[in-house]
């Protein structure tokens, strides 16, 4: 399990910031078996059999939905969802905003992850305690809208001004089972918090 955490790390140090715009012409679509390079939200022509013009753009909804075999959830769509099998039965999908903003799912397919609150949550902030930070830790629990339940640990970080709120829940059964982490900084609960509601209030767990 401490290679997988060690993943995890790598992966938080290493994921870009998300991209704001698309690049120039990075989908295509298909109209009667002619192929067009587009970009999302451009206006384009399309010269059919019939010699009629036919005017398309290509937008992505509001709200997307993000779904595997374990969870879905909805999302902004300004967000990028990237998934990995990370090994040892575990899959890993997570997203982050620019200034840091994370959700994160780890869901395992051959045990319990419950067991493993305590010490995610050490490994995930380590480097900030080591630096000084203060920490307070708490149980806490989050209930979805089914009904199912997921409990774990929260815990705030604060050196001087700054402030770090993480959250790890947990639930599972006998031989799976989920781990969802959060992550926001004090200073962008206003404009950022509704990332977390939006896919707490929309997280449905297939297990």
């Amino acid at each position: 399990m401490r290679k997988a955490l060690t993943i995890i790390i790598t992966m938080l140090a290493i994921l870009p910031f998300q991209t704001f715009a698309d690049e120039t012409k990075n989908y295509e679509i298909t109209i009667n078996g002619k192929t067009y390079d587009v970009s999302l939200g451009r206006e384009y022509q399309a010269q059919l059999d019939s010699g009629k013009t036919l005017t398309f753009k290509i937008d992505k909804k509001a709200i997307m939905i993000y779904r595997d075999d374990f969870i879905s959830f909805r999302h902004k769509n300004d967000l990028t969802i990237s998934a990995k099998n990370i090994g040892s039965g575990i899959r890993q999908t997570m997203t982050n905003t620019a200034v840091g903003t994370l959700i994160l799912f780890q869901e395992y397919s051959s045990m319990n992850p419950s067991s493993l609150v305590n010490l995610m949550l050490q490994e995930l902030t380590k480097e900030q305690v080591s630096y000084g930070y203060k920490i307070q830790k708490n149980a806490t629990s989050k209930t979805l809208k089914d009904g199912t339940t997921l409990k774990g640990k929260k815990a705030v970080l604060t050196y001087g001004n700054e402030e770090e709120h993480w959250t790890i829940l947990a639930y599972g059964k006998r031989d799976r089972g989920l781990l969802v982490i959060t992550k926001i900084d004090k200073d962008n609960m206003v404009a950022e918090k509704d990332i977390l509601d939006l896919m707490w209030n929309s997280l449905n767990i297939s297990i």
